[in-house]
């Protein structure tokens, strides 16, 4: 293995084949509830979880930011990667450019399960170091989801619970929608940017409105800086900012529909991001 390096080791081990549970959603940590305010969201495909973690900066403010992490899977129940930060344009901008989206490394992480549910959330920036353990957010039924045949599988499907962006695949690279699918109601997690270019993420929980249809309120939040121990949800305060309506006309095409602060109302057509195999699909 000398002289192979820590990329080329990843992606040896991203290639080897494991038996391993999926664990496509949304987690928070565990207890559930003891820390409401934040999460990550993983979207679990073969073998690489692309993960979306939503919290809060540094003070003044405790503004809300995010970070993503591509981690593979180093044995049956480890997933390891580095953080990432980005920055781009405003969710304001047409069109949306992705060669304004600028990438750096901040930091790694690795998620450690100790079975389909539960597991430790660890990660190092800056010489920062945390570990928490962590739980899936149930909100409704959970879905069960694993590796699908075919992109016609994806097309079929009538849960919509994975990672969204913006159609056709790779035209606006550098935000996304998560979208949690439970029963009737879709909790979503929006990671774009402000009009200063900084990491901005909003949610809304929509409910089914019609067939193919789900809207509900977005919310923009501000709470405790990530690092903070303990972390108190006391402090994280809501402030709604706009609508958000999700309209299916498949399970693999969308629009996302959206007014922000009444100034931004914009339309997108958004579609699964596929990284490995035909995707995920949950039902």
């Amino acid at each position: 293995m000398k002289g192979i390096g820590v990329a080329g080791l990843l992606l040896i081990l991203a290639g080897t084949s494991y038996a391993s549970n999926n664990y496509q959603g949304v987690w928070w940590v565990a207890p559930a509830n003891s820390e409401a305010g934040w999460g990550i969201n993983f979207a679990h495909q073969g073998n690489t979880i692309f993960a979306t973690w939503f919290s809060y900066d540094l003070p003044p403010g405790g503004q809300n930011t995010w970070l993503v992490m591509t981690a593979v899977q180093t044995t049956p129940n480890t997933y390891y990667g580095t953080l990432y930060s980005t920055k781009g344009p405003p969710l304001s901008a047409v069109p949306f450019n992705p060669a304004d989206v600028t990438v750096t490394a901040v930091g790694n992480g690795t998620l450690t399960f100790s079975d389909a549910n539960n597991g430790i959330f660890s990660y190092n920036i800056g010489g920062l170091v945390r570990n928490k353990a962590i739980t899936r957010e149930v909100f409704g039924p959970l879905p069960s989801c694993a590796p699908a045949a075919s992109s016609a599988s994806l097309t079929a499907a009538t849960n919509y619970q994975d990672l969204w962006w913006a159609a056709p695949p790779g035209s606006e690279s550098g935000w996304g929608i998560n979208l949690n699918h439970e029963g009737d109601t879709i909790f979503a997690t929006w990671f774009t940017y402000g009009e200063g270019g900084g990491p901005m993420w909003l949610v809304v929980t929509a409910v089914k409105t019609g067939v193919g249809v789900y809207t509900g309120t977005l919310y923009r939040t501000t709470g405790p800086p990530f690092f903070s121990v303990p972390f108190n949800p006391a402090e994280v305060v809501p402030t709604a900012v706009g609508m958000a309506t999700f309209t299916f006309a498949d399970g693999n095409d969308a629009t996302f529909a959206y007014t922000v602060n009444g100034l931004v109302q914009q339309q997108k057509k958004i579609t699964r991001e596929v990284f490995s195999g035909a995707g995920t699909v949950c039902q």
